[in-house]
């Protein structure tokens, strides 16, 4: 048997396996024994129809090479297993702080992770008390825990970054329990129910081949010694030595990048963006979008350029706005939606950009924010309005109820944001009415959003190791390298892959 590479397979968009297989078969001229979708496209120009990449397992000698078809040769992206003698602390256990354990361990690493929250199990039952009764556990929330924020969240697998070591991800992801399709949906998601499961799966992995978890223990303070190298960190139930030190912290650890900074780890502020959720119903959103005849729980991505730009970020189709925080007395808002999409109601962070000039200390900006919106409230429930009254300066009952489980209060958000944004905010908005007629008419806003991105980023060299820090290698979002699962992971992996060549 020989396995091929066969591209552009296309077949109508109601379709079976078998009939992938005829189209397959139709293109090889000759039967196959087996095929595994690598890739699947929509082609929508004219009459839609799909478009597959796939592996295919076939007789030797029954094959024509073309430009469809090509002898496939797996790349192992595994790393070499070799008993090695550096200890490795991953501080922070979001994507970038599991993958880059993962790969660490696979390498022949010891590993020790510590992490500030809880495991899922427990951190599950945490957020769900939060959601039904606004009893707030600052360590144990949707922004802390096993996962990260990431597992309160739509769980999207999509990145704009071309990587080979994104099939090394969903490898993985699959191994634990996720379904195929991610290996070749356009807008791979797994959902929040889904990603806790195989998350709490890849954990267990790990301590099985002996990585060693600290959870409920965070890192209080990074050691040096006398030439501001790392040899390992304290946290409130002691010290532990290590070679190298890889943090992972997450866009909400702004009490450990103070520590950092008072450790004289060089950091500089970055720009950010602000905003709220918006919600339609589903069906809107679905009869609006251009491909609505396929599938429902449609997506939608809008961009505005204007004095700042001003853009979707983290749809969530048939999901939930939820409440984010993790302080006492403030109000932060985030998007989540479960495998099966099926809550009628669409969300989105609508999201200003934020200059780095505009701010002094962005934690500090942004929780500011964030107690505003409670001194308002007098509760944990989000600010609301309609987007058509915010467009006119009214406040009237909301046209639907939010999904927010906390519930919400009828506020302006022209009294909340700057004039000057509010403005802006106003001109994005008819752009987009423009290319969604009935965006603003349909829908409400809650919030406010100030979680989508951390205001810092530790500075780092070409060998992903701070600038001034010898043996601390800053990854994924907290440290300003990423802004996603997938992006995250990989800045956990090219972390990882460092360590391995020059420290093996």
């Amino acid at each position: 048997m020989i396995k091929l590479l066969v591209n552009q397979v296309k077949v109508p968009i109601e379709h079976s396996e078998a009939d992938i297989k005829a189209g397959v078969e139709k293109k090889l001229h000759h039967k196959i024994k087996s095929f595994e979708i690598r890739k699947r496209s929509l082609d929508a120009r004219k009459e839609p129809f799909y478009v597959y990449s796939l592996i295919v397992e076939t007789e030797e000698g029954k094959h024509l090479l073309s430009k469809d078809v090509s002898i496939y040769v797996p790349e192992d992206l595994h790393p070499k297993y070799e008993k090695r003698d550096k200890t490795i602390i991953v501080a922070g256990y979001g994507p970038s702080g599991i993958f880059a354990a993962y790969r660490l361990m696979e390498a022949g690493f010891k590993v020790l992770v510590f992490e500030k929250g809880k495991r899922i199990k427990d951190r599950e039952a945490d957020v769900k008390r939060f959601f039904e009764t606004g009893i707030l556990n600052t360590s144990s929330n949707v922004q802390f825990g096993e996962g990260g924020a990431g597992t309160f969240s739509d769980a999207k697998l999509t990145t704009r970054i071309k990587d080979k070591y994104i099939d090394y991800i969903l490898d993985i992801f699959v191994k634990h329990g996720a379904d195929q399709k991610i290996r070749y949906e356009n807008h791979a998601h797994i959902g929040t129910d889904e990603i806790r499961k195989i998350i709490s799966s890849i954990t267990d992995d790990m301590a099985q081949k002996g990585v060693e978890f600290h959870f409920e223990e965070e890192m209080k303070e990074i050691l040096l010694d006398e030439g501001r190298k790392i040899v390992g960190i304290r946290t409130e139930k002691g010290k532990y030595l290590c070679d190298l030190l890889a943090i992972g912290l997450g866009h909400s650890a702004y009490e450990s990048v103070k520590m950092l900074k008072e450790k004289g780890v060089h950091i500089e502020n970055k720009d950010i963006s602000i905003g709220f959720r918006v919600e339609h119903p589903q069906s809107f959103i679905d009869a609006r979008q251009t491909n609505s005849i396929i599938e429902a729980a449609n997506e939608y991505f809008l961009r505005y350029k204007g004095e700042k730009g001003v853009y979707s970020f983290c749809m969530c189709p048939g999901g939930f706005v939820i409440p984010a925080m993790s302080d006492e007395d403030t109000i932060v808002t985030n998007g989540m939606s479960y495998a099966a999409r099926d809550s009628g109601v669409a969300n989105s962070a609508i999201l200003i950009q934020v200059f780095k000039e505009e701010f002094e200390d962005g934690y500090a900006f942004l929780h500011d924010l964030e107690h505003k919106a409670f001194a308002i409230s007098s509760s944990y429930k989000a600010l609301s309005q309609n987007i058509a009254d915010f467009m006119k300066g009214e406040s009237n009952p909301l046209i639907f109820d939010s999904t927010y489980p906390l519930g919400t209060v009828l506020h302006d958000f022209n009294d909340f944001f700057s004039e000057k944004d509010c403005d802006i905010l106003k001109q994005a908005f008819l752009d987009f009415d423009r290319k969604i007629p009935g965006f603003i008419e349909k829908g409400i806003m809650v919030g406010p959003e100030t979680r989508s991105s951390c205001p810092i980023r530790i500075l780092r060299n070409e060998h992903f190791q701070s600038i001034n820090t010898p043996g601390l290698y800053p990854m994924g979002e907290g440290a300003g390298y990423g802004g996603g699962i997938m992006s995250c992971a990989l800045d956990g992996i090219r972390i990882a892959n460092e360590l391995i060549l020059n420290h093996g």
